[in-house]
């Protein structure tokens, strides 16, 4: 956990942090007063396209993405008297890299410095009734999530025509966000989602969640820390075999049945590393599977039914650990295989005459030892008591 919470911070540093854009503030200072009334954009569009580029740390995926932002606001006087409006506008990130940034008033780009920790701030003079255009454009990225949160100030948006753009269609939303009003599908196969309102009172923010691509290295390790439930399953199916077909099963071949079984376990958390993690889960799971199946009719001299063995191991190993690939349906999975090995095995032992089972453990009469007193020793053809 602390490993993945280091490559996490790296990553963050190297590509970027989760973003959250805000609305520009807009103020009017009240003369005479160090006070400002705040104002609100009369009409707000903004555009955004966000598309995943994944980038790997380690075993682990971190789901990274590139967002193209255009925000365009609309600010108009509604007083009978000029004034200056103070617009401020800051980035999603401090300290992070913008490309293609652009600022512009009606059109006119704003060509003074910019610093990202500080943000973009301008003062326009508007006569009475007049409106002007106030528009920024970038390109950034981003890990996680896309936010966008309104002008805390004043509580409230007019004329809202927010669309979100993805290159995914898994999407997902974050705590204390807004549902979009309208999702349609793209032509890429992602979603294009919009949030449009006339006159908006909301505290909540507006965002999407990056899906998470499959992570071999902690799918590994949950799959890796069940074993043991699946491995007494196993056994309990090894037991069953035992008293229905009256096969004498040592405790060393348990042992070595729970070596071949943990073989997937140690070859699919190495070579998931390596090459593909559906490519790895399929050799590991063949090795293992003949493993345990050729051993068990080896050492067994063929008394024990292989093919039951093999469903058994696909059932319980293969199957089991395949669920962790289902997002969601784990424990689902878990709980359903569990109850029919249970039907299973109350089906198949319903007749089974345990008193019979249980005496079968008692020892057959133990040859006489030859220090024994009393006891015969064969020599030639004749008898020496």
């Amino acid at each position: 956990m602390a490993s993945s919470s280091r490559l996490g911070a790296e990553v963050e540093a190297l590509w970027g942090v989760p973003l959250v854009q805000a609305a520009p503030a807009i103020a009017v200072e009240i003369p005479g007063s160090e006070r400002v009334r705040w104002l609100m954009p009369s009409e707000n569009k903004v555009k955004v396209e966000v598309r995943t580029d994944y980038r790997k740390k380690g075993l682990v995926w971190y789901p990274t993405y590139t967002c193209a932002f255009d925000g365009a606001y609309t600010l108009t006087n509604d007083e009978e008297v000029a004034q200056k409006i103070r617009i401020h506008f800051d980035f999603p990130a401090k300290g992070g890299t913008y490309d293609r940034f652009t600022a512009s008033i009606d059109g006119k780009q704003l060509l003074a410095p910019v610093s990202t920790a500080e943000g973009v701030g301008e003062i326009v003079e508007l006569a009475p009734g007049q409106s002007a255009g106030f528009r920024v454009t970038y390109e950034t990225r981003g890990i996680r999530e896309w936010r966008y949160t309104m002008d805390r100030n004043v509580g409230r948006v007019r004329n809202l025509d927010l669309v979100v753009k993805t290159d995914f269609g898994n999407v997902d939303y974050p705590d204390g966000c807004l549902s979009p009003m309208l999702s349609e599908a793209a032509d890429d196969g992602g979603l294009t989602l919009s949030w449009r309102a006339t006159d908006l009172i909301t505290k909540e923010d507006i965002g999407v969640i990056i899906p998470e691509k499959l992570n071999p290295g902690p799918l590994t390790s949950r799959i890796t820390f069940f074993a043991p439930v699946c491995l007494v399953f196993f056994f309990v199916l090894v037991a069953t075999i035992n008293i229905l077909y009256k096969v004498n099963i040592h405790p060393m071949h348990y042992l070595f049945v729970a070596a071949g079984f943990f073989a997937f376990h140690l070859l699919l958390a190495y070579m998931a590393g390596v090459v593909n993690i559906h490519v790895a889960f399929v050799i590991s799971a063949l090795v293992s599977v003949f493993l345990v199946t050729s051993y068990l009719s080896g050492a067994l001299r063929g008394a024990f039914p292989w093919k039951v063995a093999v469903a058994g191991q696909v059932f319980f190993l293969v199957l089991f650990s395949y669920s962790f690939f289902l997002k969601g349906i784990t424990g689902l999975t878990v709980a359903i295989g569990s109850v029919v090995t249970l039907a299973v095995l109350m089906k198949v032992t319903a007749q089974v005459d345990w008193d019979d089972v249980f005496s079968r453990s008692k020892s057959a009469p133990t040859p006489p030892r030859l220090d024994t007193p009393g006891a015969a020793v064969t020599v030639g053809s004749g008898n020496q008591t």
